[in-house]
């Protein structure tokens, strides 16, 4: 009765390695849908850099959420990087104040942004999604 139980532990046991073998081993781009690394755009040209139809990420810091937003127009774009605009959160309904901040002058390439509450901390950030 013992060797019964212990191979079917070890025929359990083997095909939990095999199948989580099979999982990790796919070649990259045939994992999830979406799956990789997304950085927050964090200059005015790094979101004007969106296209009608690009999908996006509003993150909420202070609610800790996500909504994924798609740019309508360029009138919606506008709304995301014009400084003292607001940018409202879709979970906490909390307002945030787009600002500018950093290097200022003609000699400056961009200009940073930032969403800020109305205690002047930053509260959300938007990530530009992969296509």
């Amino acid at each position: 009765m013992k060797a019964a139980w212990r191979s079917l532990a070890l025929a359990t046991l083997a095909l939990g390695f095999g199948l989580t073998s099979n999982v990790s081993a796919e070649p990259p781009g045939k994992g999830v849908p979406g799956a990789g690394v997304y950085n927050h755009a964090g200059t005015v040209e790094q979101i004007n850099g969106m296209k009608t139809g690009s999908r996006y990420a509003l993150v909420c810091t202070s609610c800790k959420s996500m909504t994924i937003e798609t740019v309508k127009d360029a009138a919606s774009l506008e709304a995301l990087c014009h400084n003292g605009g607001q940018v409202h959160c879709s979970s906490c309904k909390e307002k945030a104040t787009v600002e500018y901040f950093g290097p200022s002058g003609k000699s400056a390439p961009h200009q940073n942004i930032r969403y800020v509450n109305a205690e002047g901390k930053e509260c959300m950030f938007v990530v530009p999604l992969k296509d």
